[in-house]
C-alpha cells in the first residue's frame, strides 16, 4: 500500500479543497444541511441519499425509495439533498408518461433519475423500462414508425448506467422493482414534528451557500472512481443469508462502501493498480 498520488488537488478552490480532504464528510454535510434549511433529524435519510447519488459514477449506482405518510417531508428533504449536487449529477421529474424514459433526449447515462412522488410507475409499462435501466443498465426498444415509405422498425436505445431516487406514500411498489433498490423511511412521530416545528418558528435562519459542494461533485465525476474493498469477504461472511434478496442487497452494501471511499479519496490510501483501498 502506498499513499494515493493527490493530482489536481493543488487546482481545487480553497474551500472545495477543504471538503475534499475532510476526514468525515458526511458529518460536515449533515451539519451544512441542517444549517441549510429545516432538515431536522434525517441524518440516516440525507446521508444515505448523499451517498447514492454519489455511486452514480460506479458501473451500478445505488438506487433508493424514500417512504413515508403525506406530509412526512420526503420530497423535501430529497429536493433538499440535491442542492449539494450539479445538473449534471441529476434528471428531476415530477411526472412522466409511460414511454417517456425512452423517447426522452436526456442523457442519463452516470447520472440519477428522481421522480417525486411514485405515481409514474403504476404503469406496468413504465416499470418494465426502469427494470431494465436498473438491471441491464440499457434500455433496448424496437417500435414501428410510419414514413413515406410506409412503416419501419426503429431500435431505440437508451443507455446508462443510471440510478433510481423515487419518493412514495406507498409502503411497497412493484414486487419486481423493490428488491432493485434500497427503501428508507421519514420519520413521523410526534417528537419529530414538534421539531420541526420549532425549527421553523426559528427566526433568523440564514441559507447557506452550497456552491463549494456542487464544484466538489462536479470534480467527483472526473476524479478516481476504481476501488478495492479488502474486507468484502469478512462482510460477506458476516451477512446472515436470511433472504434471497439479499443477493442484491450486498451489491448495493459494496457500492455505498465504494462511493464512501471515493468521496474520501484524499485521505485513503491506493493499492499497486492505483485503486482507492476502501
Amino acid at each position: 500500500h502506498f499513499k494515493p498520488k493527490i493530482t489536481g488537488l493543488e487546482d481545487l478552490p480553497g474551500p472545495v479543497r477543504e471538503i475534499a480532504t475532510g476526514l468525515n464528510m458526511l458529518d460536515q454535510f449533515s451539519r451544512m444541511i441542517e444549517r441549510e434549511g429545516w432538515v431536522i433529524g434525517e441524518k440516516n435519510v440525507t446521508r444515505l441519499c448523499y451517498l447514492a447519488i454519489t455511486s452514480r459514477v460506479l458501473d451500478r449506482p445505488v438506487s433508493l425509495a424514500v417512504k413515508g405518510p403525506s406530509a412526512g417531508g420526503k420530497s423535501f428533504v430529497t429536493g433538499q439533498v440535491l442542492r449539494f449536487f450539479p445538473d449534471s449529477a441529476y434528471y428531476a421529474l415530477t411526472a412522466m408518461s409511460e414511454r417517456a424514459l425512452v423517447y426522452s433526449d436526456e442523457d442519463l447515462r452516470h447520472r440519477f433519475l428522481v421522480l417525486f412522488e411514485a405515481e409514474s410507475l403504476k404503469g406496468d409499462m413504465a416499470s418494465y423500462f426502469i427494470r431494465s435501466l436498473l438491471s441491464e443498465g440499457r434500455i433496448r426498444y424496437e417500435t414501428v414508425e410510419s414514413s413515406n415509405t410506409g412503416l419501419s422498425p426503429r431500435l431505440i436505445v437508451k443507455e446508462g448506467p443510471t440510478g433510481l431516487l423515487i419518493t412514495t406514500t406507498a409502503t411497497s411498489l412493484h414486487p419486481e422493482n423493490e428488491t432493485r433498490y434500497l427503501s428508507l423511511t421519514v420519520q413521523d412521530t410526534p417528537e419529530q414534528t414538534k421539531a420541526i416545528l420549532r425549527s421553523m418558528a426559528t427566526t433568523g435562519i440564514t441559507e447557506e451557500d452550497p456552491s463549494d459542494w456542487i464544484d466538489f461533485q462536479s470534480w467527483i465525476e472526473t476524479a478516481e472512481h476504481r476501488v478495492d474493498i479488502p474486507f468484502a469477504r469478512a462482510l460477506a461472511d458476516l451477512s446472515n443469508p436470511a433472504s434471497v434478496r439479499l443477493r442484491r442487497d450486498f451489491g448495493l452494501l459494496l457500492n455505498l462502501i465504494k462511493a464512501h471511499a471515493i468521496l474520501h479519496q484524499f485521505s485513503r490510501e491506493q493499492n499497486a493498480k492505483g485503486e482507492i483501498i476502501a
